[in-house]
């Protein structure tokens, strides 16, 4: 908003400079974008924040720069004398929405010739950035801007009925603005009609058919207060912004109606030659009252950690325009209807410490006990792990919590239920909360891969969504660790040949198993079977124990075939909040064995459906503590092996850690080991 520094001094004796002026703008907490001199005149540019709305007028800006100076503010003159008739015998007024429209008022103005304005009137509308029109139009701008109170002027003689009906636009309605376009309207704009249609659309934009023209002789200017969300959300719907709407939008004061129409009255008396017809309408059905808070001065005194009298107290909220009286220890506060703002007793206290001055408010340590120092466990446990994966040589991303259901179930995953949609996005590209990190990090791939690069070692670990109790976290935002692999294990080099190293299903099921090793997770089992957006060969369930922790694979073929990438991208998503509750974090140091290990291998065959981790599970009870280590490190297919099955070969790492095992004692562990094989599970050994 742009205002002239000689239009501020109508209300306010100003005797220090533009620079100290927009310096004491700044204290006050309304930002200056730039200072100008403009024709003999500074302008200061100033930016208005939302909860502050009475700072949206010229007035507005002086009052306050009077309560920073210590001066009294000039209130403007506006005596209207009304030249016969009555108001009541020319229009009526008919509010059928109160709930949208708290006050409407009117008057009317006869004999009025439309013509220029007076020079000093274009002058200042210029200065403020409006193009000036004709006198009767730049007079509701000016008001517009002096005051804060948005008006519009109707040709009184164009108007059906000689009624006004302030209603809901009804279904199919249309309008001819002032912008010379037609608009359709539903019953959510609040319109202002005559008897037969509407004629402005409330808060917004005037009616072309009731514009001011070279022909109008008789004038009805409307002040009215309406509601800022029906007046935002009518703005947003019609694509139609305006410097009305823009104040209607954050708040006008409903005390400011009546005034706002008879200032305006008296500008077309005093510069256009009309005559106020006697009366005002003005339709109030439910008054605001001002504002009661009740202010303690040792509350001021603890929360600002200044001794400020109590006299000092009332003085500065009255130089406010807030009516402050003394009350048995307490103050009592009288907020006025254009300080929205205000509801509270701590309101009070921020505006005495603006207009005390932050400068002299001391600087001190504060007091008490701080607790829950440094970072919580949940984050030192997420960076342990991020760091651990780093080291593995991935790489964090970090994507957006939103996305559109299209993405996702074009990487073929499917919304479950109790998953969350936005009410209100603010783009067609991001309308829910995600339910997976899965498609996320394939769009990181994909972008990768267009842009030339094809080795990406990637992970997140961050949060889906889904309805649930509120409050509790886990359950509504559970955390998950995604990661996704494709390419090369390190990179290109002269002495190796391009495909060396490739990562693969294995690659990705080592990175999962040394993290769960790292965090002492055991009882770790691979089990066939994944999502349908992973290939159905290639793909596995994690479980630990009976609790399934995630799934691993290979991008399904046909997945990455519709999203035009390769194919040999291998995707895992863990359930983060299950591995921070079994995984041990404090680490454990063992010191190095002082007895040597025992190896000993068994040849198992195996169906081609069952699980190598299965027979591995059995060796691990029956060898108990002994065992140190089992792993698979052979598979053979032959003439020797029937159809349907296959070889596996185990080998096994016995040490007690007190003394030499024996070699008969090892015997006797494997021996044992392969009776139960051969009677659990019927299978049989090679050797």
């Amino acid at each position: 908003m742009k205002v002239p520094l000689s239009w501020l001094t109508d209300y306010v004796a100003i005797q220090e400079s533009p620079t100290e002026i927009a310096r004491l703008m700044e204290h006050a907490g309304i930002g200056v974008e730039s200072l100008d001199e403009r024709e003999g005149d500074w302008i200061f540019d100033l930016e208005i924040t939302p909860n502050r709305p009475d700072w949206l007028s010229i007035f507005g800006v002086a009052r306050e720069l009077a309560a920073f100076l210590n001066r009294p503010v000039k209130e403007p003159d506006w005596p209207v004398t009304a030249d016969g008739g009555c108001i009541n015998d020319l229009i009526s007024v008919q509010v059928d929405e109160p709930e949208l429209c708290l006050r409407y008022s009117a008057c009317i103005v006869d004999g009025v010739p439309v013509g220029e304005s007076p020079n000093w009137m274009k002058r200042r509308l210029e200065a403020c950035g409006v193009r000036p029109i004709c006198n009767i139009v730049d007079i509701t701008n000016y008001v517009l801007l002096e005051l804060g109170q948005p008006l519009h002027a109707f040709d009184y003689d164009a108007l059906k009925g000689k009624q006004i009906i302030v209603r809901r636009a009804r279904e199919g309605e249309k309008i001819w603005t002032l912008d010379q376009q037609e608009r359709l309207l539903d019953d959510q704009v609040l319109v202002i009609a005559d008897a037969e249609r509407p004629v402005a659309i409330a808060g917004v934009i005037g009616g072309l058919e009731t514009a001011i023209s070279p022909f109008t002789r008789r004038v009805l200017i409307e002040s009215a207060q309406f509601h800022p969300i029906s007046i935002r959300r009518t703005s947003r719907r019609l694509g139609i912004v305006t410097e009305s709407s823009y104040r209607f939008e954050r708040w006008v004061d409903p005390d400011g109606t009546a005034r706002g129409a008879q200032r305006a009255a008296a500008l077309m008396t005093r510069l256009a030659g009309g005559r106020v017809i006697g009366g005002v309408i003005d339709v109030y059905p439910a008054p605001l009252h001002a504002r009661e808070v009740s202010l303690r001065p040792d509350r001021v005194r603890r929360l600002l950690g200044v001794d400020i009298p109590s006299d000092e107290l009332l003085q500065l909220l009255n130089r406010l325009g807030l009516k402050a009286q003394s009350d048995s220890g307490r103050i009592g506060v009288s907020v006025p209807t254009f300080r929205a703002d205000i509801a509270r007793e701590v309101d009070l206290i921020e505006e005495i410490a603006r207009i005390y001055g932050y400068d002299r408010i001391p600087s001190r340590l504060p007091e008490g006990a701080v607790s829950g120092r440094g970072d919580s466990v949940r984050r030192i446990q997420e960076q342990k792990v991020k760091e651990f994966l780093c080291r593995l040589g991935l790489r964090e991303v970090i994507t957006y919590s939103l996305t559109h259901p299209d993405t996702e179930s074009g990487w073929g995953v499917d919304r479950e239920e109790g998953s969350l949609s936005l009410v209100n996005p603010l783009t067609q590209d991001y309308t829910v909360l995600r339910v997976s990190l899965i498609p996320s990090l394939l769009q990181v791939l994909s972008h990768n891969i267009r842009m030339g690069v094809r080795d990406v070692w990637v992970f997140e670990l961050g949060r889906r969504y889904r309805s649930g109790r509120v409050g509790v976290m886990e359950e509504t935002e559970p955390r998950l660790l995604s990661i996704a692999l494709t390419g090369s294990c390190w990179g290109r080099a002269w002495n190796l040949p391009p495909q060396t190293g490739r990562a693969d299903f294995y690659t990705l099921k080592g990175i999962v198993e040394h993290l769960l090793s790292w965090l002492s997770i055991d009882r770790v089992r691979f089990r066939s079977g994944g999502p349908a957006f992973l290939h159905p060969y290639r793909s596995a369930r994690l479980d630990v124990g009976d609790a399934s922790i995630g799934f691993l694979g290979q991008l399904h073929p046909a997945v990455a075939q519709r999203n035009d990438i390769p194919s040999d991208i291998f995707i895992a998503e863990l359930d983060f909040e299950a591995i921070a509750s079994l995984a041990c974090w404090q680490r454990i140091s063992r010191p190095i064995p002082s007895t040597p290990s025992i190896r000993r291998d068994i040849a198992v065959v195996l169906p081609e459906e069952l699980p190598s981790a299965t027979v591995a599970d059995l060796i691990r009870r029956e060898a108990g503590d002994l065992l140190e280590e089992v792993w698979v490190f052979d598979e053979f297919r032959g003439a020797s092996i029937p159809n349907g099955y296959r070889s596996v070969a185990y080998a096994l790492i016995l040490r007690a850690p007190d003394r030499t095992l024996t070699q008969q004692e090892a015997d006797q562990i494997v021996q044992r080991i392969k009776e139960q094989i051969r009677n659990q599970m019927g299978l049989q050994i090679r050797g």
